[in-house]
């Protein structure tokens, strides 16, 4: 469950602010990163309350994945790895949908 190291490495990145009072944590994780929205939050409610982040919400957005292909030049939403562009083409570049982003942190 690499859920859990990456709300280890989450919580150390708000540490320094624990002394004021979160209300909550946003991040953002891509539909291409192979991250479990749904085991994260399982993780962040487990160790919350160790981290002094007891009455901190953790709020994640999931985006999808886009891509761009190399053939016909579109950009179109890529639902999961391996898949082909429309036109059939397994030649793109990957756009978005990988991140797994601190977008913000909300104080009381």
């Amino acid at each position: 469950m690499h859920e859990l190291s990456i709300i280890q490495a989450l919580l150390q990145q708000v540490r320094p602010y624990t002394d004021k009072s979160i209300r909550r944590i946003c991040i953002e994780v891509g539909g291409l990163s192979c991250v479990d929205p749904d085991r994260l939050q399982f993780c962040f409610e487990m160790v919350k309350e160790e981290a002094a982040l007891a009455k901190t919400d953790l709020v994640i957005d999931n985006p999808g994945g886009q891509a761009r292909c190399n053939n016909c030049q579109k950009l179109f939403e890529l639902v999961r790895l391996g898949l082909p562009c429309p036109c059939g083409s397994y030649n793109y570049t990957l756009i978005s949908g990988q991140q797994l982003t601190l977008t913000e942190i909300e104080f009381a």
